[in-house]
């Protein structure tokens, strides 16, 4: 490869760490730590899961919903400052649920704001900005950095829960850990991230455009072995395709099952013999549902090493069916069934991760990287909404029946039906619609 910019000089790869940790905080602290607060909002207020749970749908329809604006956000700002005033938003909701959470209604509101908040200051401008500064090595860099919120969740809902505990059981020290966290996120963003690599005279991957094309011919006769656009498609055109709703249906009913499982594993847990405060760390309810999101370390990682070899509709309905099968066994999960407890994060929490990372590497190859922040607009708020109803509907069957056996059964059957729409999900043609 004769032009060849300067790879040790390229900011992409001093960018990529800073970023996984950027995104890690808003997902780790404010998305996954809640679960573990609620179980200590409950005993103190005495709320029903299914309320409880409203206030989390609510996190997850407005971290969908916030991608209508995150486009103009973004054409405006650039990704930097839309992920620092996220961060900010994120901060300033939770902080307030410390003083004033206690009342449902305002519980509810600032739900509404933290959910806007993690959507601004994480999933969209992060993908976006590992599509502008990577093409050569995509899939590697986007599981590496989506790993920070795997990585973030296995460790942070653990800090939040000890602080919790450390206080006397008092849950409103917990919005405040997570606000502290998300004011650094800012803080750290509007230092170390950049918008685009010519911002700063560079090109993606470091490489000059015509090496770039010659990376891309070379890898695709060997490593790369996926569907990429050679166009980047319209707008308007991606939307009248069949592809683009396969996927978002699809990945919309394997992410139902997905919240269903995890936010209400502190409280399955607790219920089938699991303690907070069990003086043995590894058979607390907060670590296995650490250990969830942990293994979707493997899932993440697996497609940054495959998804240049497998296509990734494959992979994510593979993930699908690792879903399924992970919640069947969280029904089964007690401390008389250790190995159900401890097998159902490892399938659950890996389908999670490989779908996660494999959901935008298809848009991205599928559609092309110009209009990926206005899809994303339209995708995510179903994308993102519709799985969360699966965190309410949940707890509300449960109040309703007194067990989760409803709530699985119908999650493992919508997530069957979207496995196999991934499977019928194949690259976009001219035309089609």
């Amino acid at each position: 490869m004769t032009e060849k910019a300067k790879t040790g000089g390229f900011y992409g790869w001093v960018m990529m760490p800073l970023l996984c940790l950027v995104y890690s905080i808003p997902i780790g602290f404010a998305l996954y730590g809640p679960p573990v607060i609620y179980r200590f909002m409950q005993k103190d207020l005495s709320w029903q899961r299914g309320e409880i749970n409203l206030g989390y749908t609510i996190i997850g329809m407005m971290l969908g919903l916030g991608a209508f604006i995150i486009p103009w956000l973004m054409d405006r700002f650039g990704p930097r400052k839309t992920l620092a005033m996220g961060a900010f938003l994120t901060a300033g909701s939770v902080l307030l649920m410390a003083f004033a959470g206690q009342s449902y209604p305002v519980y509810l509101l600032l739900c509404f704001f933290t959910g806007l908040g993690i959507s601004f200051g994480s999933v969209v401008p992060v993908q976006a900005l590992v599509l502008l500064w990577f093409n050569v090595h995509r899939a590697l860099v986007m599981g590496l950095v989506l790993g920070g919120g795997a990585i973030g969740g296995f460790i942070y809902p653990q800090i939040i829960s000890a602080f919790i505990v450390a206080s006397g059981g008092n849950w409103r020290v917990g919005w405040c850990v997570i606000a502290a966290a998300c004011f650094i996120g800012a803080v750290v963003a509007m230092i170390a991230v950049r918008n685009r690599p010519e911002d700063l005279g560079q090109h993606p991957d470091g490489l000059v455009p015509s090496a770039v094309r010659e990376a891309l011919f070379d890898a695709r006769s060997g490593r790369i072995r996926t569907y990429r656009s050679p166009v980047n498609w319209n707008f308007k055109d991606a939307l009248k395709t069949k592809s683009i709703w396969l996927a978002i249906i699809g990945m919309s009913f394997i992410w139902f099952l997905w919240q269903s499982v995890l936010t209400q594993t502190p409280a399955h847990l607790s219920d089938r013999g699991f303690s907070m405060s069990d003086p043995v760390w590894f058979l607390r309810p907060t670590f296995i549902y650490g250990l969830i999101l942990a293994c979707s370390i493997a899932g993440r990682l697996s497609v940054s090493f495959l998804g240049e070899r497998m296509e990734s509709r494959l992979l994510i309905a593979i993930a699908g069916f690792s879903l399924i099968g992970g919640g069947v066994l969280f029904w089964f999960a007690s401390r008389d069934n250790l190995w159900a407890a401890y097998l159902y994060p490892l399938l659950v929490g890996f389908g999670f991760g490989a779908s996660y990372v494999s959901y935008p590497l298809l848009m991205g190859n599928y559609f092309g990287t110009e209009s990926f922040h206005k899809i994303s607009a339209v995708a995510n708020p179903i994308t993102s909404g519709f799985p969360y109803f699966g965190a309410f509907i949940a707890g509300w069957l449960y109040d309703v029946n007194g067990g989760y056996g409803a709530a699985v059964v119908i999650a493992c059957c919508i997530a069957l039906v979207g496995s196999v729409l991934m499977l019928l999900c194949r690259p976009p043609e001219r035309g089609q619609g």
